[in-house]
């Protein structure tokens, strides 16, 4: 992993408050607000957990697309017993988090944790990953006591992947004198999607958000010859490490194209009006095809 750290200032609240019109939608928000918080600032998993994915597009990047599945690649070794103190530590952290960012009434509880592919060989599986949920109600609420209970139907998921390669990270503050939390850096970020976008035949996914994103990103920022060196060799680096070999022409294959486009039009539901697809994975793939390859 990458030594350099760079630190971006987010506005969480701004983030938080756009859902302000849809009760449910700004509890859910806040109870994120609060998971975030407590691992990016609770030993041992403070330093050790990275953001990425969909909710740090709409966080960091202002991506109107409305996830709230919280992704994350951890450095920590795929230990269950080590992810069991993690899941009393956070649950310890809750309450004091809560307090901190003033939403006294909301109560958070880890529900469940399950691992993929299974819990037995754990540590033993080339790409291990596991899966929380919290639950989360306002305090008084006929679903507190369903929370306690470890039944909640209101919960958060968050994904943590393992054995993961890391090229470079940055520290998002939450706000002005705001918690600190790592996250991916942005080259890690579009390295990870084109990565993405490559594995779906392999994980029989579609991943018409990546296009999405991967466009919204290339319009916003420029890069240096540098920068691109750098997302080329953490794309490989995280292509070979789930044995995917990429070229210059890889990402034209016809069944990839296929895959994200097929269901392209859904995006409408999470951000109105919807660029074109066929624009939109030109731009992503003529700039995947100008990264340094022949270097």
């Amino acid at each position: 992993m990458s030594s350099d750290t760079d630190q971006m200032i987010v506005n969480i609240d701004k983030w938080v408050d756009k859902a302000k019109h849809d009760p449910e939608a700004y509890l859910e928000r806040q109870a994120t607000e609060i998971f975030l918080t407590a691992l990016g600032t609770t030993p041992p998993c403070c330093d050790k957990f990275f953001l990425k994915g969909g909710l740090l597009m709409g966080i960091a990047y202002n991506s109107p697309r409305q996830t709230v599945d919280i992704d994350y690649s951890t450095i920590i070794e795929p230990n269950p017993e080590v992810i069991k103190d993690i899941r009393e530590a956070l649950d310890k952290a809750f309450p004091v988090t809560a307090v901190r960012l003033a939403y006294t009434e909301i109560i958070c509880k880890i529900q469940t944790i399950k691992f993929f592919p299974r819990e037995e060989g754990f540590d033993e599986f080339k790409a291990p990953a596991f899966k929380i949920t919290i639950g989360y109600a306002k305090k008084g609420s006929p679903q507190e006591r369903r929370l306690q209970e470890g039944k909640s139907s209101k919960v958060l998921h968050a994904d943590v992947s393992f054995k993961e390669p890391i090229g470079g990270i940055q520290i998002l503050r939450l706000g002005e004198g705001g918690s600190e939390i790592p996250a991916y850096s942005l080259n890690d970020v579009i390295a990870e999607k084109y990565r993405s976008l490559l594995q779906q035949e392999v994980r029989r996914r579609y991943r018409r958000q990546d296009v999405y994103d991967l466009d919204m990103l290339i319009n916003q920022f420029s890069f240096d010859d540098e920068e691109l060196k750098e997302i080329l060799s953490t794309l490989l680096e995280k292509s070979h490490a789930r044995n995917i070999h990429p070229d210059i022409n890889s990402l034209q294959q016809e069944e990839i194209i296929a895959r994200a486009k097929s269901e392209w039009e859904t995006l409408k539901l999470e951000i109105g009006e919807l660029p074109d697809f066929d624009a939109c994975f030109d731009k992503v793939n003529v700039f995947y095809r100008a990264l340094p390859w022949q270097a």
